[in-house]
């Protein structure tokens, strides 16, 4: 049972109950009519790399036992001095329906923080007190939206926990969960959105710092005769994702046009601005997804001196970037090209390595390349670009120049986007042959291909006086010139006999 719980429980029993319940001896459980069966209690984390979704509830019950067993750890039972359960103490300490809590941690998951639906009845009134404390930093304008008992009337925000030692010490002193944060007094927006349902919603004017956590409450009536009471909680904002996380969609790379005999690689690197190390380096043959094997890569390594503070436009990255093969090539080209969340500073081009510096000699790119040329950055600082004459198999090198990040964020939310690098190694393989192509001859037909014959040429009505005359046309002008000496003196007769 925490501290205040016990606080709480004194306003509402007499002062003998109230000493039994707290410092009494410990005593024999006897046999209980309703057994405990749980906890029961769900995860209420939803949230993504980039947006936090928790939901913290909870159960007042006045017999929690009794109605909801599966809701009850047995250690968390209270009893009276004669042994008997004290309903409304185990109440108090019992009947959460979901939270966010280190009690789901795993292998493979890590709570993101704590919220819980804390609840107690004291006297006439019923309490509903909300711990949130966070892992990553959340933004400025988080919203809780607190859904209280419809019938809970008389209803108070209260936004500062007063506390004999201060917030902090109190909070820290619950258990070593509670005492990985630092808890602060909130700056809150306390809004009833819904007075029929009394609904409210809670805004956090300047988020939560990573690590930090604080603390509301609300206080109202306990209806007279009433067995129980639910309320729940939601909380919605813009998360900062944690080093190693990596949030937004990601833009992949497109494949280059190749050539006879060109081979490439199809390359990215993912860099969240919150990370100190490069989070993603996806390597394909290719074509991007290609499951061909791998012969070479493009990619980067990366890092940076924490400052103590967000990360921002126009604060600096280091980068080496390489180029490795397995492959004999020629004529090769290193393309590297910043999509998104920074650019290069050509005037850091530095620690020009061949063979590659960092891991590439380990991973057997030990040979060393010729023909290194120069290393030119685009006018828009977005991409480099290195020739190379000759890359034997099994070589590489690597350069290291700074990137300056350019501010991009996520839409809708003030979380920088992640750096991402398009990359490609293209070039000629040299075992590759390209045919040479040469004429082809149609193939023999089964038919005998007939002899050509030479056309007969028509008789023109006017011959060309620049045609050449040939011993085979002879015949045939001779009858042509006596038949028009026959028409001639047949003509000349008749104009005779007509005069």
């Amino acid at each position: 049972m925490k501290p205040m719980h016990k606080l709480t429980i004194a306003t509402a029993l007499s002062a003998t109950l109230a000493t039994a319940l707290i410092a009494g001896p410990a005593m024999a459980s006897p046999s209980d009519e309703n057994q405990p069966t749980g906890p029961s209690t769900a995860n209420g984390d939803k949230s993504t790399a980039c947006r936090a979704d928790w939901t913290a509830s909870a159960i007042l019950d006045t017999d929690i036992l009794a109605h909801h067993p599966e809701l009850v750890n047995p250690a968390d039972i209270t009893r009276n001095s004669d042994g008997t359960v004290n309903t409304i103490a185990t109440g108090s300490n019992n009947g959460y329906t979901s939270k966010i809590s280190t009690n789901f941690n795993t292998e493979t998951y890590t709570a993101p923080g704590m919220f819980e639906a804390n609840h107690w009845i004291a006297g006439s009134m019923q309490n509903w007190r909300f711990p949130v404390a966070t892992k990553n930093k959340l933004a400025a304008g988080t919203t809780i939206t607190v859904d209280l008992p419809d019938d809970m009337a008389d209803t108070t925000f209260i936004g500062k926990i007063e506390t004999r030692a201060g917030l902090n010490a109190y909070m820290q002193a619950w258990g070593p969960r509670e005492a990985e944060y630092t808890w602060n007094d909130g700056d809150f927006t306390a809004t009833l959105t819904d007075a029929a349902k009394n609904i409210w919603t809670i805004t956090l004017n300047k988020g939560l710092d990573a690590n930090t956590g604080t603390v509301f409450q609300f206080t109202g009536t306990f209806p007279e005769g009433a067995e129980s009471s639910t309320a729940s909680a939601n909380l919605v904002g813009a998360q900062f994702p944690a080093d190693g996380q990596v949030c937004g969609d990601l833009p992949t790379p497109e494949t280059p046009e190749l050539a006879k005999c060109q081979v490439t690689t199809v390359d990215r690197t993912v860099w969240s601005p919150y990370s100190r190390d490069i989070n993603e380096r996806n390597k394909y043959a290719g074509s991007w997804g290609s499951e061909e094997p791998k012969w070479g890569e493009a990619n980067a390594d990366g890092w940076f001196v924490a400052t103590g503070t967000d990360p921002k436009v126009g604060d600096s990255r280091t980068l080496r970037l390489y180029g490795a093969t397995h492959k004999d090539l020629t004529n090769a080209t290193l393309t590297i090209k910043a999509v998104q969340g920074l650019k290069f500073d050509a005037s850091t081009i530095n620690t020009i390595s061949n063979p590659g510096a960092g891991a590439l000699q380990g991973n057997g790119f030990k040979n060393t390349v010729e023909g290194l040329g120069d290393i030119k950055v685009s006018e828009d600082g977005k991409t480099i670009t290195v020739m190379i004459k000759h890359m034997p198999a099994n070589s590489g090198f690597s350069f290291n120049i700074n990137g300056i990040l350019t501010g991009e964020t996520l839409e809708g939310s003030p979380v920088l986007a992640p750096i991402v690098l398009h990359n490609w190694l293209t070039g000629t393989d040299s075992e590759c042959t390209v045919p040479t192509e040469e004429p082809t001859t149609p193939a023999p037909s089964d038919s005998p291909t007939p002899e050509p014959t030479t056309p007969a040429p028509a008789p023109s009505a006017t011959p060309s006086g620049n045609l050449a005359r040939t011993g085979a046309d002879t015949p045939m002008l001779a009858g042509a010139a006596i038949m028009a000496g026959l028409a001639g003196l047949g003509a000349l007769a008749l104009r005779r006999r007509q005069h």
